[in-house]
């Protein structure tokens, strides 16, 4: 059983409203509380088997006090005295920040759909290790060639409740839980295949689904051979182009990085940056969506914020200090995160993508293979990483990969290469499919919901 006692909203609320009457008897004259907490159940899967399950439980305070326009923060596990202390006096040390315009006033968000699942909420370890060995039963009963398999099962449940001295004080909850699956199989020769599947619910989520297709995909990659270097049309399955926007993709529409000047789009908005059949908005408030929320973690209501319309540049995803910096409002994608999951009370917010949904097309999977004369279709790519961010060069490698020969899948492909440029590929983009599909990337703190898409004329090595 959980051990983890949930605090009620009242709770939460009160005691960031103590916190913010404490910072202002201190000096403060403007304050801010953000109370989180996050609970995370993770199955650990390797050699074939689940070896553990855990419950890792967090909850804390965030304090930012200002004077004018300087801003001091503060956190800790529990509110006390010192905390209001440490952040008036950070304030006070703090050099003044001229794009500070206060803390936002209090608005009414929208609510967003199917972002709490009751039912996942309450889900104990025991049952998070029987879905967990879901997925590796239906791996392993897919082929008799499927021989091994490693991953994870993560449930992750986020609270947060937000107070501020303008009025502000709204509470939040959201629930996910992944699975991701890494197979290998032994025939002549050996190969792997990976799935990865999310929800906001415990209905919404299928096990076996996981198993299965990462068992299909490593079946599919017996016997693969070898890919010539040269210039390919490249259907990238929606995996692989989530691994890629992400990377690749997420940092360039991010106010902190154009204003960084590490974006390749900074002094692009406006422009076409892509074909004109290509819209993508980070959509912080998507139905469903694993990393939509009610409001960012400044209290902000998130929303859906043009990036790209039409193939033209259209925006950027701001929190308050940088849109402060680019004299726009924030976009509601203020957050608090770390490399653990959940709103993390220990750090402050900074701009975050949230769902990053690229609009689907009219195409078929099958179609898109069937008008592809000489190509690879990439079911998922791994190692990417962009080379000169300032320009979008990036490099990348297929995980699973498959040769089309005259609109037709003639086999596995040997683990290719890619070293290419985003904003070039992004103007090569040659169809979009209708295939839809939510996805976490790996070592992600933002969904990518996205169809598949061709390339043409990338070079392979």
């Amino acid at each position: 059983m959980r051990k983890f006692q949930v605090v009620g909203w009242d709770v939460m609320l009160k005691i960031a409203e103590r916190a913010l009457a404490l910072a202002e008897r201190l000096g403060a004259e403007q304050a801010e509380a953000f109370m989180g907490e996050n609970l995370v159940t993770t199955v650990r899967i390797a050699a074939g088997r689940v070896i553990e399950t855990k419950n890792v439980s967090d909850r804390g305070i965030g304090l930012r006090a200002a004077i004018g326009r300087k801003v001091g923060f503060a956190c800790a596990n529990s509110f006390s005295r010192e905390l209001g202390e440490r952040a008036v006096s950070m304030a006070r040390a703090r050099p003044p920040n001229p794009d500070f315009d206060g803390f936002p006033e209090p608005a009414k968000p929208k609510k967003v759909r199917d972002i709490y699942d009751r039912a996942l909420a309450k889900l104990q370890p025991e049952r998070a290790a029987e879905l967990a060995d879901l997925m590796l039963q239906a791996a392993f009963d897919f082929d008799r060639r499927v021989v091994e398999a490693s991953g994870a099962l993560n449930a992750v449940v986020e609270r947060c409740a937000i107070a501020n001295t303008n009025g502000l004080a709204v509470t939040d909850e959201t629930t996910r839980i992944f699975g991701h699956l890494t197979v290998e199989a032994r025939g002549a020769g050996e190969a792997e295949g990976a799935a990865w599947l999310g929800s906001t619910s415990l209905r919404g989520f299928d096990p076996s689904e996981v198993g299965r297709r990462a068992a299909e995909l490593a079946v599919n990659s017996l016997n693969p051979k070898k890919v010539k270097p040269g210039k390919y049309d490249v259907i990238l399955e929606p995996a692989a182009v989530a691994e890629l926007f992400y990377h690749v993709l997420g940092y360039a529409v991010n106010g902190r990085d154009v204003h960084d000047r590490i974006s390749y789009f900074a002094d692009e908005l406006g422009k076409v940056v892509a074909v004109e059949g290509l819209d993508i908005h980070d959509w912080g408030n998507m139905a469903g969506g694993l990393y939509s929320k009610t409001f960012d973690d400044e209290g902000v209501p998130t929303r859906q914020t043009a990036l790209i319309e039409r193939g033209e540049l259209a925006g950027f995803v701001y929190d308050r200090n940088y849109a402060g910096k680019a004299d726009r409002d924030s976009t509601g994608n203020g957050l608090r995160l770390t490399d653990m999951p959940g709103r993390y009370y220990g750090v402050e917010p900074s701009p975050y993508i949230t769902n990053l949904a690229i609009e689907p097309g009219d195409f078929k999977r099958e179609e898109l293979i069937a008008d592809t004369k000489n190509g690879l279709l990439l079911s998922r790519i791994w190692y990417t990483y962009p080379i000169t961010p300032q320009f979008g060069d990036f490099s990348t490698t297929s995980r699973c990969g498959f040769l089309i020969h005259k609109g037709e899948v003639v086999g596995a492909a040997q683990q290719v290469r890619i070293h290419e440029n985003l904003p070039k590929l992004l103007k090569q983009i040659t169809s979009i499919g209708n295939d839809v599909k939510q996805t976490v990337p790996w070592g992600a703190v933002a969904a990518v919901c996205t169809p598949s898409l061709r390339f043409g004329d990338v070079r392979i090595s």
